[in-house]
């Protein structure tokens, strides 16, 4: 599912299909007014009808995500010298990143013979990527553990969705283009056995799988089978079992040995999957005033993420970079200027024929832009602020260039304000786990 909504943010891929297929995803902010009369108690965001109806109201401005936005991410594990790790079938810490940005996945945690607890590691993994073979199919550190390198985050993944909670997954394409799907990378010896032929020799394993191509090698020492080494790796195994049988004329018997068999595509083929990443984080930058369209001298305090609205007063797509949600009005001059957060009525005030919140006024343009809007808006008529007293005529307005109560609400985040102004930029990251 994270896969598919990551999809959802290829602007690209959206010129070549039709048009009921395309998407489209925006994320807007809303909500200048304080919360519960003043107190800023954040309430716990509802998603009943009426309650995604009260977003698009309280909406200031509209912003287009790209995949440039978005990235897959797991729980970040930094590597902690004399920790523990597991290795990749428990699905429990058994990935690092390294202090080099780099990722591995544990494939042997040094468990000593005849236990299932692996040793603390006090080596940290790393490569050199210009001088190590990516097709090798881990690397072996000091302290006895085997790892496998899978990515290393870029300067710009880092900056964007790389938090002391997650790290950014993404995958190497070299390391994919040399994983082998279903292969034999790690074989532990849980019983030496007695009495074998000393030597290092393949004639005495037999691998029982339905795979094909993996050669094994059993090195023996003072009649005991004390390690395997992989010659070749094979694919395509479902399961494989080693059966040792000694030499011709050989007494051996008793030697066992347990494998560890790759994920389907090979290790680093789909670090995604390998890592279980089913969180996306998005990322995305309102910056200073948007081109003038974003007012800067007042605050937010919701952020919706939404899927493919439309283009205000059609039923088309919404596709741009930028919308408003708000009605901009060009007043006259008159009497006072209007304050942010107040109300503003044409008509009566037990009876107004219109109403909305101010989000900002430009006393040098004469421009107010209004949301929660009620009612209809007449151009000659006086507009009144009800808190600053302030009176001016409506010469003309504009309305939201996003049509209200389109498209499919997400993702709701309700909090604190957020303050800005003309020369500040606001990084927003925010998470979905499916």
């Amino acid at each position: 599912m994270s896969k598919q909504i990551l999809n959802l943010l290829d602007v690209s891929a959206n010129s070549y299909l039709p048009a009921n297929k395309k998407s489209y995803m925006y994320v807007f902010l809303a909500k200048q007014n304080p919360w519960n009369n003043g107190t800023e108690t954040v309430p716990t965001p509802k998603e009943d009808i009426n309650s995604t109806n009260d977003y698009f109201k309280r909406g200031i401005l509209a912003k287009r995500l790209s995949q440039e936005n978005a990235s897959l991410v797991a729980p970040r594990i930094n590597w902690t010298a004399n920790t523990v790790y597991n290795t990749y079938e428990a699905n429990t810490n058994f990935y690092v990143l390294n202090t080099k940005d780099q990722v591995f996945k544990c494939l042997s945690n040094a468990a000593p013979f005849g236990t299932t607890t692996g040793i603390s590691s006090t080596t940290e993994p790393e490569i050199l990527l210009s001088s190590t073979s990516l097709e090798e199919p881990f690397i072996k550190t000091a302290d006895g553990y085997k790892w496998k390198y899978l990515y290393t985050l870029t300067s710009q993944q880092k900056q964007k969705f790389l938090s002391q909670e997650w790290m950014p997954v993404t995958e190497n394409k070299f390391v994919k283009a040399a994983a082998k799907s279903s292969s034999i990378d790690i074989i532990k010896v849980t019983n030496k056995g007695n009495n074998y032929t000393d030597g290092s020799t393949q004639s005495i394993i037999t691998v029982d799988g339905d795979g094909s191509g993996a050669i094994l090698k059993a090195n023996v020492v003072s009649g005991n089978v004390v390690d395997v080494i992989i010659q070749s790796r094979g694919q395509n195994y479902t399961f494989a079992n080693v059966i040792f049988t000694d030499v011709t004329g050989g007494i051996g018997s008793g030697a066992e040995a347990s494998i560890s068999i790759s994920p389907v595509g090979g290790h680093g083929f789909d670090p995604v999957h390998e890592l279980g990443a089913s969180t996306i984080m998005f990322d995305v930058d309102f910056i200073e005033n948007e081109a003038d369209r974003l007012p800067v001298d007042n605050d937010f305090r919701e952020i919706v993420l939404l899927h493919n609205p439309y283009i205000y007063g059609t039923n088309n797509l919404a596709t741009s970079e930028i919308y408003s949600l708000y009605t901009k009005v060009r007043v006259s001059p008159g009497v006072g200027n209007f304050i942010n957060d107040e109300k503003v009525i044409q008509g009566s005030t037990l009876n107004p024929s219109f109403s909305a919140d101010v989000i900002s006024f430009d006393s040098v343009n004469r421009d107010l832009y209004l949301n929660n809007v009620k009612g209809t808006l007449i151009n000659n008529q006086t507009i009144t602020g009800l808190t600053s007293s302030s009176q001016r005529v409506v010469n003309s307005f504009e309305s939201p260039s996003l049509k209200l109560y389109s498209g499919k609400v997400l993702y709701i985040s309700d909090r604190l304000p957020i303050t800005r102004d003309s020369a500040q930029t606001e990084r927003i990251r925010f998470i979905l786990s499916f």
